[in-house]
């Protein structure tokens, strides 16, 4: 029996080699790692601006461009651009940011959800009705 276990600690040693990674891996990993570090920051940077935020600075970048037109070199290319990121900004929040399946429907064990409030008819409803119990 000892001589069976034996063998069965020598095979799983033996095996335990091929899992260990090579060095050149990890020196690969790190000397990547600040790129990778920085290419994360910057995406999710970019990742927090809205739409919104795109249209007021493209704004912005309209007025000033549109002020400074003699002033500045090139001020009629950048306000030509400024415009074609302010409409373009303009169309997909019209869209309303829904994703390429027409927007996700919130659920809770399999049944949609409808998130919306009473309407004014039904919130009047319950206030009269909440107002007559009370007198009662």
């Amino acid at each position: 029996m000892p001589d069976r276990i034996e063998r069965e600690i020598e095979d799983i040693l033996r095996k335990i080699d091929d899992f260990v990674p090579e060095r050149t891996r990890r020196t690969a990993r790190r000397a990547n790692q600040p790129l990778s570090a920085a290419h994360g920051w910057l995406a999710h940077r970019i990742s927090r601006i809205s739409l919104n935020q795109v249209m007021m600075w493209a704004l912005v970048a309209v007025v000033v461009s549109f002020i400074f037109r003699f002033a500045i070199p090139g001020a009629g290319w950048v306000m030509l651009g400024s415009l074609i990121v302010l409409a373009t900004a303009f169309l997909l929040s019209l869209r309303g940011g829904k994703g390429t399946n027409g927007g996700t429907t919130k659920s809770w064990r399999g049944q949609p959800l409808d998130l919306s409030g009473p309407s004014l008819p039904n919130r009047i409803k319950g206030w009269f009705k909440g107002r007559n119990r009370k007198k009662i």
